[in-house]
């Protein structure tokens, strides 16, 4: 358990050094970005690549998939109807910042931290979150500000097969099942990559956080953290006593429930028009509140 707290601090002190060197001018906003391409597309790749090294396939893992999908849905819609009064710009705003989990740069470097052999369940959640995160949440939330918005299939299909995490997720899932081997080459450069993943990851969310809350928007920004974070309580708590698999894999589920609003949420609000101080500082937020978890999570 010691071992498991000093990890998770080490990663909540690497949040706070990238945002501490933002501070003293050393990074700028802009430089996240590069930092997020090198998880994206260097990182994170060792990770999963590592992650189907032993792949066995079990019926639980398809329920981590469907979970998502699930916990997704009520959150959507519990946005949908907390906002249902508001103007359809703020509902919009809502439904968008309720639902998605930002899986890939936050979830994965704390529960690869915690539960390391648990990783498949992980990448299963998000290949669902992927499904909902890439196309049906917007498309729901747009028909609120534009009622002519309709949904295609092939505009979900286009922009999740655009996603670079989800193609892997395909491809090593269809290697794994298929049985296909991944030369030895691959998994030691893995091996030596997947080390820089939790710095690269960690940097990056110290340098995009970020509040700007004036008093006008601060119910708004407040009630769409504390209606998500209730909901996700709530949704924890029924993951804990009725999820059938065990429980180190209930706690996963709980992590992953409990990860902070995604970053496509912030594209999907700026496509929308939606008010970037509200979107971006209730993003923001939600990042300690789930590191918070994670602490919780290391001493369980």
């Amino acid at each position: 358990m010691d071992s498991a707290i000093t990890r998770s601090a080490i990663l909540v002190f690497l949040i706070l050094l990238g945002y501490g060197l933002k501070q003293a001018g050393l990074f700028k906003q802009s430089d996240s970005k590069v930092l997020s391409n090198i998880m994206l597309y260097v990182t994170l790749p060792a990770v999963l690549v590592n992650a189907f090294r032993d792949f066995t396939p079990d019926p639980s893992l398809v329920l981590f998939a469907v979970l998502a999908l699930a916990v997704n849905i009520v959150l959507l819609t519990v946005g949908w109807r907390v906002a249902a009064r508001k103007s359809p710009m703020v509902r919009a705003t809502y439904m968008i910042c309720m639902a998605g989990f930002n899986i890939g740069s936050f979830a994965i470097p704390f529960l690869q931290n915690l539960f390391p052999q648990q990783m498949m369940e992980v990448i299963l959640f998000d290949i669902g979150n992927s499904i909902m995160n890439c196309g049906i949440i917007y498309a729901f939330a747009a028909a609120q500000v534009h009622p002519e918005h309709r949904f295609r299939l092939r505009d979900l299909c286009r922009t999740l097969f655009s996603t670079f995490p989800f193609d892997l997720y395909i491809v090593l899932l269809a290697l794994a099942l298929l049985q296909v081997p991944i030369p030895a080459p691959i998994y030691q450069l893995a091996d030596t990559v997947e080390g820089a993943n939790a710095l690269v990851v960690m940097l990056m969310l110290g340098i995009l956080f970020e509040v700007r809350l004036d008093r006008e928007k601060r119910r708004q920004v407040l009630g769409i953290v504390v209606t998500r974070y209730t909901t996700a309580a709530v949704l924890s708590a029924l993951i804990v006593l009725f999820l059938p698999v065990p429980m180190e894999q209930r706690l996963v589920a709980v992590g992953l429930v409990c990860a902070p609003i995604s970053s496509m949420a912030t594209v999907f609000c700026g496509k929308l028009g939606c008010d970037p101080d509200v979107y971006g500082t209730a993003t923001s937020l939600t990042i300690p509140i789930s590191i918070a978890v994670m602490l919780g999570m290391s001493l369980v």
